[in-house]
């Protein structure tokens, strides 16, 4: 059963891959900095309510896998008490509106580092709910091998904006590592599932 490639709302508790470009595929990416800005942003707006299992950044594109929470506790800044939010769609909402803060806050940095006016990305980020496991796995490879694609670099595995080195270093890292090694059974499936699809270079369009 493919990927539902069917442009829907985000919904708590399932997996996505998360992905938009440049409007008429122009740069959104220009310099070091701006990638370093952009995660430090989705850090900022959803990394305490999403688990992020795979990225990867291109001068003018960007992916995301992630899986969505089941529950959203939030805080009403007027009277400082919490909410939870427990339907999928109330979940999904919620993520949606964190990620439009995003695009809008690195769209407006970017508008004025480069002097420009309008629209950073397509309208509407586009978002493909995953539910087998092997189509997730895939996915980790797909968004990992996404540089070698366009030919931005020859070797996925050291490219610097990506999480493949996320899992394969010992250091602290924002990603939800031990959740997507889970995919796998363990590292060792993880690297051997990466060789294995470098080799045959099986690239499915997930686009």
């Amino acid at each position: 059963m493919p990927a539902n490639k069917t442009i829907m709302p985000l919904l708590g508790g399932a997996y996505f891959h998360i992905f938009n470009r440049g409007i008429n595929r122009s740069t959104i990416f220009f310099k070091p900095e701006n990638y370093v800005y952009f995660l430090y942003l989705w850090t900022k707006y959803l990394n305490d309510y999403i688990d992020v299992l795979a990225y990867c950044l291109l001068p003018n594109h960007f992916h995301f896998l992630v899986k969505l929470p089941e529950i959203v506790v939030v805080e009403n800044p007027d009277n400082n008490e919490t909410e939870e939010l427990t339907s999928e769609s109330e979940v999904g909402a919620f993520i949606s509106e964190r990620l439009r803060r995003l695009f809008i806050t690195y769209s407006q940095a970017i508008n004025i580092q480069e002097n420009r006016t309008g629209s950073l990305f397509t309208r509407n980020f586009k978002r493909l709910m995953i539910e087998e496991d092997e189509h997730l796995r895939y996915l980790f490879f797909y968004i990992h091998y996404n540089p070698v694609k366009h030919g931005i670099t020859n070797d996925f595995k050291n490219y610097r904006y990506s999480s493949y080195q996320a899992y394969i270093s010992n250091k602290p890292t924002k990603i939800s590592k031990e959740l997507g090694l889970e995919l796998f059974d363990g590292l060792e499936n993880f690297l051997n599932f990466h060789n294995y699809l470098h080799e045959e270079k099986d690239i499915l369009n997930l686009e």
